[in-house]
């Protein structure tokens, strides 16, 4: 029986996005669709849709109706195919189910990944093999950096480009002056980095940027040469856009602030840009304007138990790209 599912808000999403229960039917009728069966179903940790994994076989994701990510993520997956430079679960279906309210739901389908998020193996790795982590991240990430972005883009991806940035950039200063987290004093300064960024973003520069790339996004698995990055997930937020954007993500959730595995991810990924003193600034304006920067900047402020607003920009980056980075 096909279920009706109605979300009409944020609050009811989060109720049911990983109630196994509310998405049955639906699951099934997928299955249907795509020739697929299975025995168990487990819902995956997940916050922005609703993925559950059939017999650990496949993945299965049922997109939010709150963001329009599914055709961007769905002709990317697509386009990587089976690719030894940049893993990713292969892409075993895709479409659109109704429910029986004829309510459309967006899926894909993927193979199931065994390995580990990195999140979870962070503190159980010797430094070496974190390390190894970050390195092989640079030529993985360098490797998405030069695909051939004739594969993906289009008038809509340009639109999702633009259409957050220029968001981000009327609202992420003052969301967080009104949080308490930025002096007002040091706004002119910023706005000045900001427009300086976004000037600089040239169409013919830009590249595919996941978009989201912390640690829960990259599954490693040991080998005989030790651990190694088996796949990169979750391109949901992926954008076409300047490679910076991959910086907040990269820089809080897979080196969690550690200025030693940003300089060893740098010299893999480009190591010319160790030799760029104005990288820093870049990468702290992106952050500003990516599109849960602002969020991010929040929690962290947060965590460090800070009593008062950022009063220099100078701190900022201390924060979100400190000079240390640089040999």
């Amino acid at each position: 029986m096909l279920p009706s599912i109605r979300i009409d808000s944020w609050d009811d999403w989060t109720r049911v996005y990983n109630d196994v229960s509310v998405w049955r039917g639906l699951i099934d009728a997928i299955c249907v669709r795509e020739g697929l069966g299975y025995r168990q179903i487990h819902p995956a940790s997940a916050n922005t849709n609703a993925v559950f994994l059939l017999d650990r076989a496949y993945a299965l994701k049922i997109y939010s109706p709150f963001w329009d990510e599914f055709e961007f993520e769905c002709a990317l997956l697509d386009a990587l195919g089976p690719n030894e430079e940049i893993p990713t679960p292969y892409l075993v279906g895709s479409g659109q189910v109704s429910d029986a309210a004829g309510v459309a739901w967006d899926y894909l389908i993927t193979r199931y990944c065994a390995a580990r998020p990195y999140s979870e193996l962070r503190q159980q790795l010797s430094e070496d093999d974190a390390l190894s982590i970050a390195a092989q991240l640079g030529p993985t990430l360098r490797a998405l950096h030069e695909l051939d972005l004739n594969l993906v883009a289009n008038a809509a991806t340009e639109r999702a480009w633009t259409d957050v940035v220029a968001e981000r950039r009327r609202n992420a200063l003052n969301e967080l002056i009104q949080a308490g987290v930025l002096s007002a004093a040091i706004v002119s300064s910023l706005e000045f980095s900001l427009d300086d960024a976004i000037a600089a973003d040239r169409q013919e520069s830009r590249v595919i940027a996941h978009g989201d790339l912390g640690a829960d996004h990259v599954l490693c698995a040991p080998t005989d040469n030790g651990w190694q990055i088996e796949a990169l997930i979750d391109f949901g937020d992926a954008k076409i856009g300047t490679w910076e954007y991959e910086w907040m993500p990269l820089w809080l959730g897979c080196f969690a602030g550690e200025p030693g595995f940003a300089r060893v991810f740098l010299n893999a990924y480009d190591p010319t840009l160790l030799e760029d003193p104005e990288f820093p600034r870049r990468a702290v304006a992106w952050t500003l304007l990516h599109d849960f920067g602002a969020d991010e900047i929040k929690r962290l402020w947060r965590e460090q138990g800070a009593v008062g607003p950022i009063e220099s920009i100078e701190v900022l980056k201390q924060l979100l790209c400190p000079e240390s980075i640089l040999p």
